[in-house]
């Protein structure tokens, strides 16, 4: 499969500098890899409108048509596992293969939890901006993410929120039972934000899917154990 793309979709507040690492990795093993910056992040505008799960869909199909791109091996981290497991099932002709690593294809927390705490942080917002309260409104955003374990999400603000609420809100089940590529599922055996006990319901809601456990990793598993989560790839790929 090493003649077949691979296309990495990042997390939330991340880009593609994160996943450079990964990318070296991969392109050792002599696979063609691209990594993009998604709407809202890296070096890309913020959206002047809320997005939809489709908006981001529609975002990655438009560059493998750029990039004459007909057949793609994604992998999808967290927020770009979301994205990536939509497409694959909706798309299910441009895909070889996926790959997906710390997605909350199950919400790890519930819905109403997290919004709960990201409508009080945009009250904080407000609160925070008096300038008596001004130099603590870091330390309690941070403090707000961290009891709803959505750090991931912290800095999300405007058309952004709105586009976080919209994606969480989209139930991923259906388009898992539909996806019909090979797929493997990736995780960090210490991921605390989206547990590896989400992986395995999504293992069993996905055909022809595997579950691969790296010890002493956490969500970050991609950048902190590139060469571990390249060998994983490695093999998997070569078995399909």
């Amino acid at each position: 499969m090493k003649n077949i793309p691979i296309l990495i979709l990042h997390g939330w507040n991340l880009s593609s500098i994160k996943f450079v690492n990964l990318q070296q990795e991969l392109q050792k093993k002599e696979y063609k890899v691209y990594s993009i910056d998604l709407p809202g992040f890296g070096i890309t505008e913020r959206p002047n409108k809320s997005l939809f799960l489709s908006d981001y869909v529609k975002y990655v199909k438009d560059f493998l048509i750029k990039k004459r791109i007909k057949k793609v091996i994604l992998i999808g981290h967290s927020f770009g596992g979301r994205i990536s497991i939509k497409l694959a099932a909706q798309n299910s002709e441009l895909l070889s293969a996926l790959i997906l690593s710390g997605v909350p294809g199950i919400n790890p927390v519930p819905t109403f939890k997290i919004l709960f705490f990201l409508i009080l942080a945009k009250l904080g917002k407000f609160i925070f901006s008096l300038p008596i309260f001004s130099s603590a409104k870091d330390l309690f955003r941070k403090f707000l993410y961290k009891l709803a374990n959505a750090t991931d999400y912290y800095n999300t603000n405007d058309y952004m929120l709105e586009t976080f609420k919209n994606t969480v809100n989209e139930s991923l089940v259906p388009y898992m039972e539909q996806i019909s590529a090979p797929t493997l599922l990736l995780w960090g055996a210490e991921d605390k934000m989206v547990p590896v006990e989400i992986a395995e319901k999504m293992n069993k809601l996905i055909k022809n899917s595997k579950l691969v456990v790296i010890d002493e990793a956490r969500h970050g598993v991609p950048w902190t154990h590139s060469k571990e989560f390249t060998d994983e790839v490695g093999k998997f790929l070569r078995k399909i």
